[in-house]
C-alpha cells in the first residue's frame, strides 16, 4: 500500500473512531431500552411468526399486534407491581406510627433478652459525660461545670436505684412470686442501700444460680457507680479549688477516665462485651434513634423517591425509555431481517461469524434471560400470595423484592421469605403464620425455581454458579439494576466468542500442519 493510501486509511479510521465515540454519547441513553427490546424480540419471536401466519403475511399488522400483546402481558403487569412497590415503600418510609413501632420493638427486645434498665436515663448519662468531655455547653466557668457534674451525680444515683428495682424484679421472676418485704427493698434501693438488699435477695433464692448472678451483677455495678461518684466528687473539689479548669485537656482527661469506668462497669453488668453491644444497639437513645431514623429515611428516599416520579427528569426519562422500547419492539419485529442484514454489511467480520453470533445471542437470551425472568416472576407471584395470606403489610414491596433477589444466584427468593418468617415468629409472635410461611417457602416458592429453569433450558449450557454470581454482582456494580440481566449475558456471550476464537486457532493450526506436511512431502 502506498504512503498516501495508508495515510488516507488511518485518517479514515481515526474519523470513524471519533464519530463512533460521539455516536455512542448520543445513543447511550437509548441502549438499555433497545437492548431490552432485542431480548423481548428473541423471546417472543415464535409468537410473532405465528401471528404473521394468522395475518396472512401482513407484517406491519403482525408487528403491531405482537408489540401490543407484549405490552399487555409483560410490561403492564411489571410496571403495575413496580409502581405499587414504590408506593408502599414511600408509605413505609414516611410512616409516623411511632408508638406502634416502639411497642413492637419493646416486645421484640424482651423476647430476645436485649432489654436494659431505664434506657433513656442511661443514654442521658452518656450524653452528659460527652458534654463535659468536650466543653460545657454553658461555657468554661467553674460554677457551670460544677452544676453539670452535680446533675450527673444525681442521675447516677437515680440510675443505681433503677438497677436495684430491676434486680428485685428479676429475682421475683426467678422465684415466680413477689418478695414479702418488697416495699422495704424498693425503698432501700431508692436510698442507695446496696448491701442489705443484696443479702436479702441472695437469701430469697439461695439455690438459684440465676438469682445469685443477678445479685452479684447488681452489687458490682453499684460499687462501680460509687467509684464513679467518688471520682466526680474529687473533680468538683478540684474545680472549686481552681486545680482544674473546665474545658482544658486535663479536665477532659479526668472526665474521659470517668466515662471509661462507667462504660466498663456497664459492660460487665450487661453480661460482657458482645452481649452488652447487642443490648445497647437494641436500645438506642433518642438522639441516636433520631439519627438512625433520619439516615434510613434519607437513604431510602434517595433510592426510592426519584423512581416515584417525584422528579420531572425521571418522569421524562421513563416516558422516553418506554417509548424507545415500544418503537424498537415494533421495528425489530417489522423490519428485523433487514436491520440484521444492514448490520452484517457494515460489520468487518466474516458473514459466517456474524450468523453464528446472532444465533448464539438468541440462544443465550433464551437460556439466561427467559429462564431467569420466568423463574423470578413465578417465585415473586407465589411469594406475594403467601405474604397476603399471612396478613402482612407492603405485600407488593415484598413481592418486588422477591422477584429481584430471585434473579441473584445463591440468594434467591429465600433471602426475602426467610427473614419474613423469622419476623412473624419473633417480632409479631405469630408462630403458626411464620412456620406456615417457612414451609410454603421451601415446598412451593423456592421449589418452583428447580422446575421452571430446567424446563426452559432443556439441556442448554448454563453458566457455572460461581461465574453466574460474579457476573450478576459485577453487572449491577457497573450498569445498575439492568446488570442483573446484562452481566450474565455478557459473560455467556464472552464464552461463545472465546469458543469461536479457539475454533479459529484450531483451524489455523491444522492449516499450518497441513502446509508443513506438504513441504515435507515435496522435499
Amino acid at each position: 500500500m502506498s504512503l498516501p493510501k495508508m495515510f488516507s486509511f488511518w485518517a479514515l479510521l481515526a474519523i470513524v473512531g471519533v464519530a463512533a465515540f460521539f455516536t455512542y454519547q448520543v445513543m447511550s441513553i437509548f441502549l438499555v431500552p433497545m437492548f431490552l427490546a432485542a431480548i423481548l424480540v428473541v423471546i417472543f419471536r415464535p409468537l410473532h411468526d405465528w401471528i404473521v401466519e394468522k395475518f396472512k403475511g401482513r407484517n406491519a399488522l403482525a408487528a403491531g399486534a405482537t408489540t401490543l400483546i407484549i405490552l399487555l402481558i409483560v410490561l403492564a403487569p411489571l410496571i403495575g407491581i413496580f409502581s405499587m412497590a414504590i408506593k408502599e415503600t414511600i408509605d413505609l418510609v414516611r410512616s409516623d406510627d411511632q408508638p406502634k413501632v416502639e411497642e413492637r420493638l419493646d416486645r421484640l427486645r424482651k423476647r430476645m433478652g436485649l432489654t436494659i434498665p431505664n434506657p433513656p436515663l442511661y443514654h442521658q448519662i452518656g450524653e452528659e459525660l460527652e458534654n463535659l468531655i468536650e466543653t460545657p455547653p454553658t461555657g468554661r466557668s467553674a460554677d457551670a461545670a460544677t452544676s453539670l457534674i452535680t446533675q450527673l451525680r444525681e442521675d447516677l444515683n437515680a440510675y443505681r436505684a433503677d438497677l436495684g428495682e430491676t434486680a428485685i424484679q428479676e429475682v421475683e421472676a426467678a422465684r415466680g412470686s413477689d418478695l414479702e418485704n418488697r416495699d422495704q427493698l424498693l425503698a432501700d434501693a431508692r436510698a442507695g442501700r446496696v448491701d442489705p438488699i443484696a443479702d436479702q435477695l441472695a437469701d430469697a433464692a439461695p439455690n438459684s444460680l440465676t438469682s445469685g448472678d443477678i445479685v452479684q451483677r447488681w452489687r458490682s455495678m453499684s460499687e462501680g457507680l460509687d467509684l464513679v461518684n467518688a471520682e466526680l466528687g474529687e473533680i468538683i473539689d478540684a474545680v472549686k479549688k481552681e486545680q482544674l479548669t473546665p474545658g482544658d485537656l486535663i479536665f477532659a482527661s479526668r472526665m474521659e477516665d470517668v466515662q471509661t469506668l462507667f462504660r466498663r462497669q456497664t459492660v460487665e453488668y450487661l453480661g460482657g462485651q458482645p452481649l452488652a453491644m447487642a443490648r445497647l444497639y437494641a436500645n438506642p437513645g433518642d438522639r441516636e434513634a433520631s439519627r438512625l431514623q433520619s439516615l434510613a429515611i434519607d437513604r431510602l428516599e434517595t433510592i426510592v423517591l426519584p423512581v416515584t416520579g417525584a422528579g420531572a427528569s425521571f418522569v421524562g426519562a421513563l416516558i422516553l425509555g418506554l417509548g424507545i422500547l415500544i418503537l424498537s419492539l415494533y421495528y425489530f419485529f417489522f423490519d428485523g431481517p433487514a436491520l440484521i442484514s444492514a448490520a452484517m454489511r457494515l460489520s468487518p467480520l466474516d458473514d459466517e461469524y456474524e450468523r453464528q453470533l446472532i444465533e448464539e445471542f438468541s440462544q443465550v437470551s433464551r437460556a439466561v434471560v427467559l429462564a431467569t425472568l420466568l423463574s423470578a416472576l413465578a417465585q415473586g407471584l407465589l411469594a406475594g400470595i403467601g405474604f397476603w395470606f399471612c396478613g402482612l403489610e407492603s405485600v407488593f414491596l415484598l413481592m418486588f423484592l422477591t422477584m429481584t433477589l430471585a434473579m441473584v444466584p445463591f440468594l434467591g427468593a429465600a433471602s426475602v421469605w426467610v427473614p419474613v418468617s423469622v419476623w412473624l415468629i419473633v417480632a409479631e409472635e405469630r408462630l403458626a403464620a411464620g412456620v406456615g410461611l417457612a414451609i410454603y417457602g421451601v415446598a412451593v416458592i423456592s421449589l418452583v425455581d428447580n422446575i421452571i429453569k430446567p424446563f426452559v433450558l432443556h439441556g442448554q449450557s448454563k453458566l457455572h454458579p460461581l461465574l453466574a454470581l460474579l457476573s450478576v454482582l459485577g453487572g449491577v456494580s457497573a450498569l445498575g439494576p439492568i446488570g442483573i440481566l446484562v452481566g450474565p449475558m455478557l459473560v455467556a456471550f464472552m464464552q461463545v466468542l472465546l469458543n469461536m476464537l479457539r475454533g479459529e486457532l484450531v483451524k489455523m493450526g491444522e492449516a499450518e500442519d497441513a502446509k508443513d506436511a506438504n513441504l515435507a512431502n515435496s522435499s
